[in-house]
Formats: C-alpha cells, sequence, structure tokens
C-alpha cells in the first residue's frame, strides 16, 4: 500500500436492492474521500465487482476496508498495490481541429494508441483506454487540436494474481 494518495480498492459484493446506496452512505457518514467509483457484473452471477479510487494515507484505507467488510452485502474487499493489479480506465475524447489540423491530430491520437470511433467534418471523438496518467497526457496532447469534451469512466482494476 501507497503512503498519502489514492488507493485502489476492489470490493466483491451482493447485487441487491440497496447495496450500492449503504456503500455510498458509508462512505458519506465516516467522510472518506472517494474520487472515483465504478460497479459493475462479474464473474459471479448475483454479484458485482466494485472498484473504488480512495483518497487517504494507509490508516484512512486501513479503516475504510475494516467499515467495508461489517457491511453484510460486502463478500471481500481488499486494497490493490500497483505491482500487483492492472488499472484501466475509459475515455471518449472529442476533438474538433481546424481543417488543415485533422491529419496532424489524428497522428497525435495514434501515438497514444486512440482510436478514432466517430467522425463528422468539424469534430472527431477518440476512444482510449488506459491508465490515468496516459489518458491525461493525451488529453494535454490534443488541447492544441481544440478539446471539446472529455468523458471518463472512472478507473477499473483486478489483481494479477489470486
Amino acid at each position: 500500500m501507497s503512503e498519502q494518495g489514492q488507493h485502489v480498492v476492489t470490493a466483491l459484493v451482493q447485487n441487491e436492492a440497496g447495496t450500492i446506496n449503504r456503500l455510498v452512505s458509508l462512505f458519506r457518514r465516516r467522510g472518506f474521500s472517494l474520487a472515483s467509483f465504478n460497479a459493475g457484473d462479474c464473474e459471479d452471477e448475483g454479484f458485482s465487482r466494485l472498484t473504488l479510487l480512495v483518497n487517504g494515507d494507509n490508516a484512512d484505507v486501513a479503516q475504510c476496508l475494516k467499515q467495508l467488510d461489517k457491511l453484510v452485502d460486502v463478500v471481500e474487499c481488499e486494497d490493490l498495490s500497483p505491482q500487483t493489479s492492472v488499472t484501466k480506465e475509459l475515455a471518449l475524447i472529442r476533438v474538433e481541429p481546424k481543417p488543415d489540423q485533422a491529419e496532424a491530430m489524428a497522428q497525435t491520437a495514434s501515438e497514444f494508441l486512440a482510436r478514432i470511433v466517430a467522425k463528422t467534418e468539424t469534430a472527431t471523438v477518440l476512444e482510449i483506454s488506459e491508465d490515468p496518467a496516459a489518458i491525461e497526457r493525451l488529453v494535454a496532447a490534443m488541447r492544441p487540436y481544440g478539446v471539446a469534451e472529455v468523458v471518463r469512466t472512472g478507473i477499473v482494476a483486478i489483481k494479477l494474481e489470486s
């Protein structure tokens, strides 16, 4: 676990009405700082896997894990280290380059492994699935071409081994 900063916490939870509300209420009541929240179905029917990006130090995150573990809907939860996990985020970026910039913008996007997923005469939508820092670098590289909108999913993470 890292010191003060952002921690990636995953939780396997029962997929029942009110589960997400109880989790969010826990964070609100306890004053935990939540930077990102992502939930979706997982490999086990009737369960969801959550990925939470929690701001704080080791003690804050340890307390967060203890509180999460007390919730009846939570089957397991843990703080993932960068060395033992893969973390990705999806972003869609609408760029509105001038006509003479379109080719250079597309070349720059490909250097970041971003794909063009939609295009009109005035706008191009890029898709990138990478770590959050890489997305930030791509957005910065696209600014000279006219970034009109950025939409991000929040992170998802998975352990490398059981």
